[in-house]
């Protein structure tokens, strides 16, 4: 028995997925499902490795063409409600998302009772997984609109690492594709492209996919609610509201909120004594920002006034950056540059002259 190149590839997708996938299910962390879904995505890329090998080397006699489908179906389901289970902190498993599985399951069992559908109907997978991979994206697009409703900054909501795995993934659907019906996807000695992709994902969630969810915390039902509420027809006037605006603006001069770094709509609502929803429904119609921007902008007014009256005259952007709120380097620089069309340092500079 002789094992090429391909083959190696193949036992070590095998290898590292059980081995992430067993790790997955022993972590004790708040993000068990999301876990358990990744754990089985992972047990379902290896087991369809593992028919590859089979068929590689005659280690049955069952028909494997009949069963590779399976998994393709399976995929599109897994990555979706895993996306879900990390966007959602109120995501809980139910009985109902089976039926996203019915497919996988009849495929399966076709063979058995002499109607093998994958040789039949296979080709769809690509379909499905189209689909599945379109819903996940979709669920980012929404993700990334509550968090600007909700959230002062991305920091503790990054979800960068999780668009980065459905790019890999979609990339490894769209050279299947490609290999499947329009040319052979091969580097020299029958090295599989497709492959050599699949494996760069298992590898990406495995040092990416384990600790990543513990800093990511998922947003609430509430928030989930907001963005809908932030499209309501604005129905009453500037003088209706005005005691409002004047104590959120009052609040902000005096005691500023936004220096906190993990300050949230919600937090601020109960600092404010204003319901979440009608805080909300404020910043958006009547201050015309997104909470994020509102924060960011009241930040960088800071920041502007810190630099032209310094508190310490030895005081660095840094230390500046940090007093305002901001815990990224790189969002503090590209707010600040989006607002005042200079670089902090740049903008300190400036002013000194």
């Amino acid at each position: 028995m002789t094992i090429s190149i391909t083959n190696l590839i193949s036992l070590i997708i095998i290898f590292q997925s059980v081995l992430f996938a067993f790790v997955l299910f022993s972590h004790k962390g708040e993000k068990k499902v999301s876990n358990v879904l990744l754990a089985v995505f992972l047990l379902v890329l290896a087991s369809q490795f593992s028919l590859f090998i089979i068929d590689e080397f005659d280690l049955s006699t069952l028909n494997t063409n009949a069963y590779l489908c399976v998994f393709g179906f399976a995929y599109g389901p897994l990555l979706y409600l895993y996306s879900n289970s990390l966007i959602f902190d109120y995501f809980k498993f139910k009985p109902a998302y089976l039926y996203h599985f019915i497919p996988s399951i009849i495929i399966f069992i076709s063979p058995f009772m002499g109607y093998p559908l994958c040789l039949k109907i296979g080709s769809l997978l690509y379909l499905s997984l189209g689909i599945y991979v379109v819903l996940a994206i979709k669920q980012l697009i929404v993700y990334r609109k509550i968090v600007l409703q909700t959230q002062s900054s991305f920091s503790r909501k990054n979800l960068k690492w999780l668009q980065w795995t459905m790019i890999i993934f979609t990339i490894a659907l769209l050279l299947d594709i490609i290999n499947q019906f329009v040319f052979p996807l091969y580097l020299p000695f029958d090295i599989s492209i497709t492959h050599l992709t699949l494996l760069f994902l298992v590898n990406w969630i495995f040092y990416k996919g384990l600790k990543q969810p513990q800093l990511f915390l998922g947003i609430s039902e509430t928030d989930s609610a907001i963005i809908s509420d932030s499209l309501k027809e604005n129905i009453e006037t500037l003088e209706d509201v005005q005691t409002e605006l004047a104590h959120i603006k009052q609040y902000f001069e005096t005691h500023k909120p936004y220096t906190n770094s993990d300050i949230s709509l919600h937090n601020l609502a109960i600092e404010l004594e204003i319901p979440v929803r009608r805080l909300s429904y404020l910043i958006n119609n009547y201050f015309n920002q997104n909470f994020m921007g509102f924060i960011n902008h009241y930040r960088i007014e800071q920041a502007k006034e810190r630099f032209i009256n310094p508190v310490d005259p030895k005081e660095t952007i840094l230390e500046v950056m940090y007093d305002i709120g901001f815990s990224s380097k790189s969002s503090f620089n590209t707010i600040f540059k989006q607002t005042t069309g200079l670089t902090p340092s740049e903008y300190k500079k400036q002013s000194k002259s």
